[in-house]
């Protein structure tokens, strides 16, 4: 019996400790980096991390899975991103299908195909149907098609103006640094 219970221990301590509790790290400026979560899985079936804005209470992806590493300051986000595309289409279908239940589509941050957009049926909510719009919606947005293309992206986020630059390849990324004259390194 006591052999029982400290292996029950045991496990329930294991399981615990293996949860992810890292905080959101607020970046300046309503932009936040957001680890993985266990609550983020469990409401969303999402599980990669990511850069949002916080606008209106409400969490407006800027940069998608799975963010390799990042550098910040009073005025840039520099981001290197090791595109997920599972990670990508969950959090897509997320925003379209379950608005504002963790996440919200936003045109002025995230770049998808608006004229495929508008041909979504708000009125076909099952899962076969929101998985094939998803899956077509990638298909058929450019940025998307880069980023998977690239592998590996690179971003700028303009904090005061809230311009996203990216998905950059390194090359892009090299030289708008140069320009923009920012020091961080990701």
């Amino acid at each position: 019996m006591k052999t029982k219970s400290i292996f029950l221990c045991l496990l329930v301590s294991l399981f615990l400790f293996s949860c992810n509790n890292e905080e959101e790290i607020n970046l300046g400026n309503n932009f936040y980096y957001i680890p993985f979560q266990e609550i983020v899985f469990d409401v969303t079936t999402f599980s990669g991390n990511g850069i949002y804005r916080l606008e209106n209470n409400e969490k407006i992806p800027v940069v998608l899975s799975d963010i390799d590493n990042y550098e910040y300051n009073s005025d840039f986000i520099v981001v290197k991103q090791n595109f997920d595309i599972e990670q990508t289409s969950r959090l897509i279908e997320n925003m379209m299908f379950l608005p504002k239940t963790y996440f919200t589509y936003d045109k002025k941050y995230l770049d998808l195909n608006e004229n495929y957009l508008a041909k979504l049926d708000e009125s076909e909510n099952n899962s076969i149907y929101s998985k094939k719009f998803t899956s077509e919606l990638i298909e058929n947005t450019s940025s998307i098609q880069k980023m998977k293309a690239n592998k590996e992206n690179y971003y700028i986020i303009e904090k005061k103006e809230f311009k996203i630059n990216g998905p950059l390849s390194k090359s892009e990324f090299k030289e708008m640094k140069k320009n923009l004259d920012i020091n961080l390194k990701v």
